[in-house]
């Protein structure tokens, strides 16, 4: 039945449409054609660029997220709400595609937000990351659209949660934008299509069946058949525009097999640099993370051996702290390179790439045996850059030259500011434990010394004051039953007593703090201070001061700049073993400087460091320089003296 129902309607179909005339027959067919193929590419193009955006845009997502939890790390662990502020405001502008950013603290409250009206109810809670600290994905349908939410760990999640979002809106915008091109041209192909086929009725069947021939090689996907062209009237004009449009789509089709090509290795680039990323956030130490991301890189670039050395704080020598791929006696001569004869010095002074090839460059390096029994032929250096300083270098070996593609050498760049911000990363974490582990002997030995200052000074009054202030009341009593000729000579006594009794009160108070320094200010109280210094330990002192015309300085200031200067002169005594002392107070345009200066033995000190260990009092006085915003430096050398440097901004 149904069969016999199908029969009767295309025998109406083709009543219908046998009667019409070839043209139009053609006209069709070439139309139904090209508008099969035309919709066919879009719909297929359209769904492959869809998917090719939207992964490329989740790995840009990723990236991004990862990047802005490896650079808020540090500020939200020292709460640094406004740089973090900034971060995230920055990033989002920076961005087009990131639609907000956030960071989410462990308690689960939102710590700083890039909107401009506030989270959006049930956003923080909308994406929680996985227990085992992974980075998550979740797609929002919001008033917006689509947008792609990455939450990322900060810090292995004890810090937080970096979250951002990727809207969708220009994925779809370049999506229509393509169909409505791909549309178009099938729309003109189609046109193109219609004339064909109406100036094919009136040429004869050969170039007809010739242009057939061709447009079946076409739907078979041979762009390289041409329609040949018999003479220049219109069916070969016709084969002249079918050509063309055959060039146009065989062009069109090797665009797009290109950019294919490239958005694979941008995605490649992208995964390494998300994989750099991923052991550079991690919690391991620093060789452990240098270790697995030299390892990383040579995977990706597919070279056989590496090494990564730490830059000294003066930049003249480095330190191998992991290597891979090296004999023994190749990592002798890296352990023993010297820079200043080295080009690895041009990576350091350029702060770029540097690459070394045998036969054309001279390094001590090439021809030095690897592990797997080759030789070295060529040689790359990335410098590591963190805020534009360059912390340490990357070397890379391989037996063959020329390996590296600008790309890569590109990409290694971008790897070595990644792996710059991971050692600068471990030094400030370093600089931290170090910093907080003095703090802590610094606050027990102050309140050692405030014990042994308590009880010095209950000394002094029990042995001192106590002691006249009993001589007194004996003297008073024996007064009662004085003779009267004894009399003035008891009085003038105790009067002389409570004079010296006044005078030891009066000593001890001005050691605990001196009223010379609130009632006067810092000039007079160190003025005093110098030429009692100079009474009681016999060494010559001289006090000078420039521009400060009876200035007064906050309390702070004050009293701060004071125990620098005490605790500097204090040390002359202890340790100097000095003859003269000079100390000089001056105000510059927008700072304070004081400077105390010695000529004594001197001591050993590391430039640019800080490690005095054992010293309390030397980092005492750095910390009350931090405490009102100023800086001090100690130089001194053996048998040359030693000079305190302070300076301080005003306002």
């Amino acid at each position: 039945m149904v069969t016999t129902k199908l029969g009767k309607l295309w025998v109406r179909f083709w009543s219908l449409t046998g009667g019409v005339g070839v043209s139009f027959k053609i006209m069709g067919i070439v139309l139904l054609l090209i508008g099969i193929f035309g919709l066919g590419i879009t719909i297929q193009g359209r769904n492959s660029l869809t998917q090719t955006l939207a992964m490329e845009l989740e790995k840009q997502g990723v990236a991004l997220a990862n990047d802005l939890a490896a650079r808020s790390t540090d500020l939200v662990l020292t709460s640094n709400s406004f740089d973090l502020y900034q971060l995230l405001k920055n990033t989002v502008r920076n961005n087009e595609a990131m639609h907000y950013a956030f960071i989410v603290g462990t308690d689960g409250n939102i710590i700083s937000h890039s909107f401009s009206g506030g989270v959006p109810a049930g956003l923080a809670k909308a994406n929680v990351p996985a227990a085992d600290g992974q980075q998550n994905l979740v797609r929002l349908d919001t008033n917006d659209g689509i947008i792609l939410d990455i939450a990322v760990p900060i810090f292995g999640g004890r810090a937080g949660v970096a979250r951002v979002g990727m809207s969708t809106e220009s994925l779809r915008e370049v999506v229509a934008d393509m169909t409505a091109r791909w549309l178009l041209i099938t729309g003109v192909v189609s046109l193109a299509g219609l004339l064909a086929a109406y100036l094919l009725t009136s040429v004869l069947t050969r170039p007809i069946k010739h242009l057939v021939e061709v447009t079946r090689a076409i739907s078979r996907g041979d762009l390289q058949h041409k329609a040949p062209v018999w003479a220049p009237d219109e069916i070969g004009r016709l084969g002249m525009a079918f050509n063309t449009m055959t060039d146009s789509l065989a062009r069109s089709r090797s665009e797009s097999e290109a950019y294919h090509a490239e958005l694979l290795r941008r995605n490649l680039e992208l995964a390494a640099l998300n994989a750099i990323a991923n052991e550079v956030s991690g919690s391991r130490e620093l060789m452990d993370i240098m270790l697995r991301c030299l390892v990383k890189i040579l995977e990706f670039i597919n070279l056989d051996a590496g090494w990564a050395s730490i830059l000294s704080d003066d930049g003249e020598r480095a330190v191998t702290i992991c290597h891979t791929g090296l004999t023994p006696e190749t990592l002798i001569v890296v352990d023993n390179l010297d820079l200043d004869k080295c080009l690895c010095k041009q990576a350091i002074n350029r702060k770029s790439v540097i690459t070394v090839s045998y036969g054309e460059h001279n390094c001590p390096v090439l021809l030095a045996g690897l592990a797997n029994g080759k030789q070295i032929r060529h040689h790359v250096t990335v410098p590591l850059i963190a805020k534009s300083r360059v912390l340490g270098l990357l070397h890379l070996a391989s037996p063959q030259p020329g390996r590296l593609s600008s790309e890569n050498i590109q990409l290694l760049g971008a790897m070595g500011h990644q792996l710059g911000v991971a050692i600068e990363n471990s030094n400030l974490w370093e600089q931290l434990k170090y910093k907080e582990e003095i703090r802590g002997r610094l606050l027990e030995g102050i309140i050692t010394a405030q014990e042994a200052e308590r009880k010095r000074i209950a000394r002094e009054l029990h042995d001192q004051t106590g002691q006249s202030l009993t001589s007194l009341m004996v003297g008073l009593k024996m007064l009662e039953t004085a003779r009267p000729e004894e009399i003035d000579q008891r009085i003038k006594s105790m009067r002389h007593l409570t004079g010296q009794m006044l005078e030891d009160v009066h000593n001890l108070a001005v050691e605990l703090r001196p009223s010379s320094l609130d009632d006067l200010g810092l000039v007079a109280a160190l003025e005093q201070y110098t030429r009692e210094f100079t009474d009681k330990f016999g060494i010559n002192s001289e006090f000078q001061t420039i521009g400060f015309d009876h200035r007064r300085l906050s309390p702070e200031m004050e009293i701060a700049l004071y125990r620098i200067v005490q605790e500097a002169l204090t040390n002359v005594v202890k340790h100097a073993e000095a003859k003269k002392v000079s100390v000089l107070m001056e105000v510059r345009q927008s700072s304070i400087v004081a400077i105390v200066e010695d000529d004594g033995r001197g001591f050993d000190i590391q430039p640019k460091s800080r490690n005095h260990e054992g010293r309390l009092g030397l980092y005492g006085m750095y910390e009350r320089a931090e405490l009102i915003g100023g800086k001090l430096t100690i130089e001194s050398r053996p048998g040359k003296g030693t000079t305190v440097f302070v300076e301080v901004p005003l306002g």
